[in-house]
């Protein structure tokens, strides 16, 4: 079964048999997809708070993008990276949107989720058998139209895979994280936000390495201390 089946048809002229209808460059700067750097700061981003008011301050919108991929980058794969998402995740979870962990490094800590305030009957967990897996489940769920919270942990994803995960995400109403090795960072991303964590967040800043709106990049990092 193909991973588009669940996207939005994206191209039905070819489907059809009939040539790809052409834009012009001013119909192009016109999709809410396309960014231009004179006036990106100005477009606006759906988002919603993170629930840590140093990071909303800094972020475009004050908040994490809804509807678009974030990415997040860590020396090791289950460092503590969901204390950041914590709040957020239980607002969503208590409005009856599915909190989903797909292939995580460990399973979920019920424990904390239900100090944090996740509603548990939201939690739904996915252990696919390969990253290719993991990587088509996220896409299928983020395509569905449903708003769920997706969040995927991938070591090996390529620019393409993370393509292909972007614009399932695109316009929905839902929060696309994926977690990465910091290994990765050099990596051409297409998440309108990536983060940096290097060390625990309790003691050192994170990294912000790219927001739409934001002068900040890999070797020019806007650093945030959260509490």
């Amino acid at each position: 079964m193909s991973a588009l089946h669940a996207l939005p048809t994206l191209l039905p002229s070819l489907e059809s048999g009939l040539a790809p209808t052409v834009l012009s460059t001013q119909e192009l700067l016109q999709r809410e997809d396309i960014w231009r750097a004179r006036t990106g700061s100005q477009q606006k981003l759906a988002t919603q708070a993170t629930g840590c008011a140093e990071l909303d301050a800094q972020l475009p919108g004050q908040g994490w993008p809804i509807g678009r991929l974030s990415e997040v980058l860590l020396p090791q794969l289950g460092l503590g990276e969901i204390e950041l998402l914590l709040p957020l995740l239980a607002r969503r979870s208590q409005l009856g949107q599915t909190l989903v962990y797909v292939r995580p490094p460990c399973p979920p800590n019920i424990p904390a989720l239900a100090r944090a305030g996740v509603a548990l009957d939201r939690v739904l967990l996915i252990v696919p058998a390969s990253e290719r897996e993991a990587l088509w489940a996220s896409e299928q769920i983020l395509g569905c139209g449903s708003a769920c919270s997706v969040l995927l942990w991938a070591e090996q994803a390529d620019e393409r895979a993370l393509r292909r995960l972007a614009l399932a995400a695109e316009g929905s109403r839902s929060l696309a994280l994926v977690f990465r090795p910091i290994a990765q960072q050099a990596q051409v991303s297409p998440a309108a936000l990536r983060i940096r964590i290097d060390r625990p967040l309790a003691r050192a800043p994170l990294s912000v390495l790219k927001a739409r709106g934001l002068p900040c990049s890999s070797a020019q990092p806007l650093r945030v201390r959260v509490s």
